[in-house]
């Protein structure tokens, strides 16, 4: 059987979905809106691309992981699409804190 590259070990992906859950519990304590729609899904695609990413890399534990991600998410936030003349979604973007 030829080893797939893009698949993980069982162990590897359960670390992968424990990662994933807590970061995604993490911004849901915080109140954040990125859980919120419309941002959550892209928010998650961010989460998990990354955490999927630096696993791939090397990355092992679970709290790395988590950190790692959050990380990349306060530097890369899920934007909305700008709609001509709306002034909010020129100035809206997410963020790890709670809505003010």
């Amino acid at each position: 059987m030829a080893e797939n590259p893009l698949a993980f070990a069982f162990s590897k992906t359960h670390t992968i979905c424990d990662a994933f859950d807590e970061a995604w519990a993490f911004l849901q304590g915080l109140g954040s809106d990125l859980t919120q729609a419309p941002k959550s899904l892209a928010t998650q695609t961010i989460l998990a691309k990354r955490i999927i990413e630096m696993a791939d890399q090397g990355l092992t534990g679970v709290p790395e992981l988590r950190d790692d991600a959050l990380a990349f998410l306060q530097v890369n936030p899920p934007f909305r699409l700008i709609v001509k003349g709306s002034a909010e979604n020129y100035r809206s973007h997410g963020s790890l804190h709670s809505p003010s």
